[in-house]
């Protein structure tokens, strides 16, 4: 199970569904504001922690905290989850350019095998012929990283494409539920658009491109049938 990661606020009733490059930094800061924090160093660096470390949630408030994949099972029913999802080929370009593209290969992905030099097909390729258990989390399907241990989805999805309308609509969902998350969401760390990008030719070989669709297909019938859903919570 290693990867998933549900944020729960207990006050609210509320547990966010992360998965890496869908707004997480944009959302952890808000639901930060919601609940009482401190300030508290780094064990390992000498900076600050911030609320888009997972360390923030551990050390620096009593009122949220991660729950594994079986405790949020048993929560499901009683509480209002939320997650954000993107298009999984645009998530895979975001995670090439920020974790690979670059003068040192982002350390997780380097141990794995990826280097600085290849193409985004041999990105794409390389990356669906790993296990699942094997899989660095920023790659890792996004509906493995959401579902409970029972295999349901969170009970709101938002996609990153319809941000600020998904939103709005989550926002006044959870205010007839008396949680005000405060408006509009700010983008914060928002990554390159892919026309500025050196891998801005998504173009995949019909090989790589069946890979790609047999290690995310799940994702993509998700993104292809979800805009701003939401069940019974």
């Amino acid at each position: 199970m290693k990867g998933k990661g549900f944020l729960y606020l207990p006050e609210q009733s509320l547990v966010f569904a992360r998965i890496p490059k869908c707004a997480n930094t944009s959302i952890k800061t808000r639901l930060s504001s919601l609940i009482a924090t401190k300030t508290s160093q780094h064990p390992r660096q000498n900076r600050i922690l911030e609320p888009t470390n997972d360390l923030f949630w551990k050390k620096c408030t009593k009122q949220a905290r991660w729950l594994k994949p079986d405790q949020y099972t048993d929560l499901y029913d009683s509480i209002t989850s939320f997650t954000v999802i993107r298009d999984p080929l645009s998530r895979l370009q975001s995670c090439y350019r920020e974790k690979v593209l670059r003068s040192e290969v982002f350390p997780s992905m380097k141990r794995l095998g990826y280097h600085n030099q290849m193409s985004f097909e041999d990105f794409v390729e390389f990356t669906c012929s790993l296990a699942l258990c094997e899989m660095d989390v920023h790659t890792k399907p996004q509906t493995f990283l959401i579902m409970d241990s029972k295999g349901r989805l969170p009970h709101f999805i938002a996609r990153l494409e319809n941000l600020d309308q998904d939103w709005n609509t989550f926002s006044n969902l959870m205010l007839n539920r008396k949680v005000n998350l405060g408006g509009a969401l700010p983008r914060l760390n928002q990554s390159q658009t892919t026309s500025e990008s050196p891998c801005s030719d998504s173009s995949l070989s019909p090989t790589v491109q069946r890979q790609y669709e047999l290690t995310y297909g799940p994702d993509i019938k998700l993104f292809e049938t979800t805009s701003g859903s939401q069940t019974e919570a």
